[in-house]
This record gives structure tokens, sequence and C-alpha cells, in this order.
């Protein structure tokens, strides 16, 4: 007998959203991911970052992306697997393109997705210090290690993945026009997470 996986929410399986619906969207992840039972028990504090990394993620398409069509999201829970998968994507132009104009190089795509994804790399014109860049992901990866769950990005014709701790980049044969970010987390994780030294310094985590 097989067995359909589950909606995050009966009726909000996916989303698609206009550049001007941030606000739409920070109550989209909250009602269809940050609060879910399924999520390992977090802190306040870890939380509130935790809620900040998967807003950036939709911030930078939103910034970079130049996608006509907006900003689309979706997710499943799969209770046989003890997976809950979370994704953003959009059909813009694309990683590589943005890392290729603001560096000058001309890395592979699969290599423009390992440097986006650096902390205080980005492709925002005057970036501001203390402005996080990175994709937002130096906190998902620290999460995702610890909680066994994974990260993949595919953008133009690259390849990325973290999971357990490694980090693998491939180029695939067929590009895809934008750019997907999936967020998978293992909802078998028992543990509870915080920020370390009693989250008096939200620079550091666990």
């Amino acid at each position: 007998m097989k067995h359909k996986p589950q909606r995050l929410r009966c009726g909000c399986l996916d989303k698609r959203f206009d550049i001007e619906d941030d606000h739409y969207f920070a109550n989209y992840i909250e009602d269809e991911l940050i609060y879910r039972s399924e999520i390992p028990e977090m802190s306040p504090g870890l939380l509130k970052r935790f809620r900040e990394s998967i807003f950036e993620i939709f911030s930078n398409a939103i910034l970079h992306s130049r996608a006509e069509l907006g900003i689309f999201s979706c997710g499943q829970f799969f209770p046989n697997r003890n997976r809950l998968d979370f994704t953003v994507a959009d059909l813009g132009i694309g990683i590589y393109q943005n890392v290729k104009d603001y560096t000058g190089s001309n890395i592979s795509p699969e290599d423009s997705i390992s440097w986006a994804t650096e902390e205080f790399n980005t492709t925002k014109r005057g970036n501001l210090p203390g402005v996080p860049g990175g994709l937002g992901l130096k906190l998902l990866c620290e999460f995702i290690d610890l909680n066994r769950g994974c990260i993949r990005i595919v953008s133009d014709s690259g390849y990325w993945q973290r999971e357990r701790g490694e980090t693998t980049t491939k180029p695939l044969t067929y590009p895809f026009p934008g750019t997907v970010v999936s967020v998978e987390i293992n909802t078998a994780d028992t543990c509870i997470y915080q920020l370390i030294s009693d989250e008096l310094n939200p620079e550091d985590i666990f």
C-alpha cells in the first residue's frame, strides 16, 4: 500500500509571491514552517534567527533574480520518511549570471553557487556593514548539519548540496532557468537547539 505525502497544510501546498509581498511571505513561513510541531524544538532566540535565515533566501530572490513572474514557494511533509521539505524558487537570471557580472570572473555555475553561499559574499551593490551575505545560509547550514537534514541549490547548470557536514557540487546536463533553494529538515530529530552562551551573543550558534 502506497502512502501519499502530506501537505504542509491543506490548501497551502504552494504559493506565488510578487516582489512586494515580503509581509505575506513572512506570515506564510510562520504558518507553514516555523511553528509546525514537526520542527525540532528551538529556543526563542534561535527560532528568530532561523526565521530570518529562511526570509533571507526569499529576500535574495527578490533582490537578485530580476524575475518577472514573482517568487514561488512550496513545501511537503513526508511522515514516513521523517522529512519536511521547504523550497523557494524563481525564474530569474540565476546565481551564475549574477556572480559573473559582479566579480568579472568566468567561474562555473556550480562554483558560483559555492561563492554565493559563503558568508559575507554578496552581489548586493553598496552592501552595508552588518548586512549578511551568503544567501542567509550560515545558520541554516549549521542547523542542518546537526539535524542531519539537507540543503540543495540548483541554478543555471550548477548543483550544490550540503548534507551531513559535507558540501558537494556538480554540473547539470540541462540548465534550470532560475534558482531553486530547497531545505530538508529531519523531523525525527528530538534534540533541543539554542544559541550558545544562553543566547547572549546572537552571532554564535548552538
